[in-house]
């Protein structure tokens, strides 16, 4: 009798472990691959190559940044200055497009890339935006009045703030930039980048406008992600390149994580 009891306690506590872990496994939600500027890693930042490398790598969504020419054009470049990734020196605004367009973008990555340019806005929505997300950062938009205005145009040109389903969204650290965009173009979602620890009233106001947070992976915590999660909003962290980064974001219900290298967070 005592060994048919024990053997039905044994097949019990199995059936609760089993069924257990697949309530678990089936309450994870998948955390979005994020490309930081396409595939900065292995290629030259927003660069063509390396928005390709990305999709190859299997990412749900590139990271780019948006800055304005002499001209009024909108170019992908991370910096203010051209210095760190051309082979010219300068203010991304003090030139135009044609100039920019003769600058080599890939050489200082490694000589095989020798000849990248640096994109049009544009051309990276027409490229690439019917195939991955786009996660949009508007560099600096203070320094260029008006861009909000000109991103909207471009995406509602292509329709893809009918897209839906945050296939396409804009993110800056400036507040006052994300509020107006979301005005102009309330369809598509707006995140505001922090890299501190936020408090309760700054989130409250932020989620009057904004659909995310996203907190640089220094400061991620579960406090942090609550805070944000439970005033209505999502949060997607930067940016990650090493493998310790990515395992202590893992351990977070986050929307989504920034990547240098995306198979670290296979």
């Amino acid at each position: 009798m005592k060994v048919m009891k024990n053997a039905f306690f044994t097949v019990l506590a199995t059936a609760i472990s089993f069924f257990g872990i697949k309530k678990i496994a089936n309450s994870t939600h998948k955390i979005k691959k994020i490309g930081h500027r396409g595939a900065a890693g292995y290629c030259p930042e927003n660069t063509f190559p390396s928005y390709d490398r990305a999709l190859e790598m299997g990412a749900d969504f590139i990271e780019i940044d948006v800055q304005l020419t002499k001209d009024k054009k909108l170019v992908v470049i991370h910096d203010t200055l051209v210095d760190r990734t051309t082979d010219h020196k300068g203010k991304v605004r003090d030139y135009t497009f044609a100039e920019l367009r003769k600058m080599d973008a890939g050489s200082w990555f490694s000589t095989k890339f020798r000849g990248a340019v640096i994109p049009s806005f544009e051309e990276v929505l027409d490229l690439y935006a019917d195939r991955v997300g786009l996660l949009i950062e508007l560099k600096k938009p203070s320094l260029y009045p008006g861009i909000e205005e000109l991103i909207a145009e471009e995406l509602r040109k292509r329709d893809l703030h009918l897209k839906g389903n945050d296939h396409i969204i804009v993110q800056s650290f400036e507040k006052q930039s994300m509020q107006k965009f979301s005005e102009i173009l309330p369809e598509v979602p707006v995140g505001i980048l922090i890299n501190y620890p936020p408090n309760k009233i700054e989130i409250k106001e932020i989620s009057k406008f904004a659909s995310y947070v996203n907190p640089k992976w220094t400061v991620v915590n579960n406090r942090v992600i609550n805070l944000i999660h439970s005033n209505g909003m999502k949060a997607v962290s930067w940016t990650v390149r090493s493998k310790r980064e990515a395992e202590k974001l893992k351990h977070y219900p986050l929307d989504g994580i920034v990547a240098d290298y995306l198979d670290l967070i296979d």
